[in-house]
């Protein structure tokens, strides 16, 4: 499913002395099966803009299109449960909505809400507990006896059995240590290439946006402020920082070798593997001692 916003405004608590615009004038277009990561500081938006995508909130003027769903301040679609069986939101800390008995009546729980029959979810089941990398065994366990990094798959494993075409992923690392944030991630993105799922990532890692997205929007004070792919957004290292944001540790370097050696390097979204191997032969080449 794509994702349009045009000329998108929404203001909490419109008409009374509160009145706080979050989004003003926001369009952009994701396209069916992209991998799209929202950047920006805090307050820049990023939360409302999520909110619009499973019908939340509407907006206060203009239009958010997902897929054949049209949301304005006026429409709610009448089909509105049905847009929420196909967008899956994953929250910042979801293993802090984990609450029934065991594993899999938690897992159950999403499916079942939007209809879909016991067989059904039994089989969805069984599906998305090795796609997030956990045991059939801890099934009849409760939640809450699992460590922290189990409970976080549990929740996402709910998200996971309603089958969403769009899946958004609300700082989805947060909280966890770098090892376990790399898996996650990982997890994801395999997910993302499997269903081939449209897949919105709300960050402040700019390592994760530039190595998994194809198109990153950098929002500031409720406004797009750029937009772009990976590779040529994050390069453009005094745009960001006027936005308190700073260039991924892999461009920083480039810039650094750059001054240091007089060579440069362009940014590709090349592997750290690659880059060490760009920078020998650079350097070889410039006759630099090894």
């Amino acid at each position: 499913m794509d994702i349009t916003f045009n000329n998108v405004n929404y203001i909490y608590q419109e008409n009374s002395p509160f009145a706080h615009k979050a989004l003003e004038n926001l369009s952009f277009h994701i396209p069916s099966g992209s991998f799209v990561a929202i950047v920006g500081h805090t307050g820049s938006g990023k939360s409302t803009l999520i909110q619009h995508l499973n019908g939340l909130i509407r907006p206060t003027k203009g239009e958010v299109r997902i897929g054949d769903y049209r949301l304005t301040h006026a429409d709610k679609p009448k089909n509105l449960k049905e847009l929420r069986s196909r967008v899956g939101v994953v929250f910042q800390y979801p293993e802090h909505q984990l609450f029934d008995e065991t594993v899999e009546k938690d897992i159950s729980f999403g499916p079942k809400n939007f209809g879909v029959m016991d067989r059904e979810i039994r089989k969805r089941i069984q599906e998305v507990i090795p796609a997030v990398g956990l045991s059939e065994e801890l099934l009849e366990r409760s939640p809450f006896e699992l460590s922290g990094g189990q409970m976080r798959r549990v929740a996402i494993a709910g998200v996971l059995a309603v089958k969403p075409e769009i899946l958004v992923l609300d700082e989805p690392t947060a909280g966890l240590d770098p090892r376990g944030q790399k898996e996650i991630m990982e997890m994801f993105y395999s997910l993302h290439q499997e269903e081939q799922l449209t897949t919105v990532l709300v960050t402040h890692s700019m390592e994760d946006a530039v190595k998994y997205a194809d198109q990153v929007i950098i929002l500031n004070k409720g406004s797009k402020y750029m937009e772009g792919k990976p590779e040529d957004v994050f390069t453009q290292q005094e745009a960001l920082n006027k936005v308190q944001l700073d260039v991924p540790e892999m461009i920083e370097f480039l810039y650094a070798f750059e001054q240091r050696f007089g060579k440069a390097i362009p940014f590709k979204r090349q592997s750290i593997e690659q880059l060490a191997d760009q920078v020998y032969q650079s350097l070889k080449e410039a006759g630099v001692d090894e």
